[in-house]
């Protein structure tokens, strides 16, 4: 059965085929860091900076990149980037980090204080055709997927983020599980499991749950 907004089926989770990762692993885990630029006067308000706000999300990109870089690289964990496209050319040292750890990326917009909502479906495809191309030429890697976040939506964005080469969209968090959604290019389009701002018990328990059901 399709329920609005038609992007995908209900199924209960005790009436699927299991599904097998491979090396019989039990749990497929994901390290998919944001890097966000937040503009001091964004759009929206350019008289009004909210500089606390600016402040703490720049102390991610001045520090908190760097030490979790360390940690990752360490432990040889290599990383998908819910990025913001402008940060490859607002901080070039941290996209030279990206790259030298061999990174791969997904849309989270332009910047996080620009978002989609308005968008005409050229607008939006131009948007998407750009991203693209942007990070291509930037890294050298293939734009795949999407976490929305700030970036906003249409009713057509997965209809042209498939129509632009991509594979996935994780902001849809209605399961456990990778699902499938329907766009109407019918190109194979998949909505993957993201779980984010979450504490350790929190985290703990999205593990503890994806185990039981690939032990069911």
């Amino acid at each position: 059965m399709t329920l609005p907004p038609g992007r995908f089926d209900y199924a209960p989770l005790n009436d699927r085929p299991i599904i097998k990762w491979p090396n019989n692993a039990r749990v497929a885990f994901w390290v998919a860091p944001n890097m966000e630029f937040f503009e001091y006067l964004p759009e929206s308000r350019p008289t009004q900076p909210d500089i606390p706000f600016y402040a703490r999300m720049d102390y991610g990109n001045r520090v908190g990149f760097w030490r979790m870089l360390d940690v990752l690289n360490k432990h040889k964990v290599r990383a998908c980037c819910c990025l913001n496209l402008e940060l490859l050319d607002h901080f070039p040292e941290v996209k030279d980090a990206m790259i030298a750890a061999d990174w791969d990326y997904m849309a989270h917009g332009l910047y996080n204080s620009r978002p989609i909502y308005d968008y005409t479906e050229e607008q939006e495809r131009a948007y998407w055709q750009d991203f693209v191309t942007h990070l291509k030429e930037m890294t050298g890697k293939r734009l795949k997927g999407r976490l929305g976040g700030g970036a906003g939506y249409t009713v057509r964005t997965d209809d042209l983020m498939a129509e632009a080469g991509c594979l996935y969209h994780t902001s849809w968090i209605m399961d456990d599980q990778p699902w499938p959604i329907n766009v109407r290019g019918g190109q194979k389009f998949t909505r993957l499991v993201r779980p984010k701002n979450r504490g350790p018990d929190q985290w703990a328990s999205v593990i503890r749950s994806a185990i039981a059901v690939s032990d069911r």
